[in-house]
């Protein structure tokens, strides 16, 4: 009795062979080099660097843009209190600081001590400068307040000289000022502004270049 071989069975339904599958190649994520990290950083540092500097100048744009404002206002303010209460005011600026003045009963010029008008500090790092009749005026010096007080029995200023303090500029009951020019400047800025008056009492602010910085 022979035997007939079993026949061969097909891989797949209708007798095709399947092609085998080969497993895919897994692509792993490669890492930054140090060279690729170092130059990243770099530029991050730059753009960090650049955003600061924008900042800065425009902070610095803004304080010189309200000190000006401020001191129109105020020069404004001293022309109206000038005018309605027929008195004589004066304008004075040190280094650090700008004060209205106005007279003592003895006919002396002292600080006003408080109000709109009393003296304040020039915002930093702003600086004045002064000009009258188109002459430049350097900054008065500092004057303690202490020897502006009136003496009393408790009062050390009552002891020693009192300081004279003049006015720059004045602003008259009449409407009138001397004629000048105060510019307000910020370091590192070529923008600055202008604050004028005239001998009828006309006011200005001006937004100007500097042209030593072109």
């Amino acid at each position: 009795m022979s035997l007939r071989a079993r026949p061969a069975v097909a891989a797949s339904i209708g007798g095709a062979h399947a092609p085998m599958s080969t497993p895919s190649t897994v692509h792993l994520p490669r890492g930054f080099t140090l060279i690729e990290m170092m130059v990243v950083v770099l530029i991050i540092g730059i753009l960090l660097t650049f955003a600061s500097l924008g900042v800065g100048n425009h902070t610095l744009e803004d304080t010189l843009d309200t000190e000006s404002r401020r001191l129109i206002e105020l020069f404004k303010l001293a022309q109206e209190e000038a005018e309605i209460k027929g008195w004589e005011i004066g304008f004075r600026y040190t280094d650090t600081h700008y004060q209205f003045l106005g007279l003592s009963d003895e006919g002396r010029w002292i600080f006003l001590p408080e109000g709109p008008l009393r003296a304040r500090a020039i915002a930093e790092p702003l600086t004045l400068t002064l000009r009258v009749d188109d002459h430049p005026v350097p900054p008065a010096q500092n004057v303690d307040d202490d020897s502006q007080a009136p003496p009393t029995s408790n009062n050390a200023a009552a002891s020693k000289p009192k300081a004279v303090i003049e006015p720059q500029v004045m602003v008259l009951s009449s409407g009138e000022l001397t004629p000048f020019t105060l510019d307000v400047r910020a370091p590192g800025l070529t923008t600055y502004y202008r604050i004028s008056g005239d001998l009828v009492g006309r006011l200005e602010r001006q937004r100007l270049e500097d042209d030593r910085w072109h």
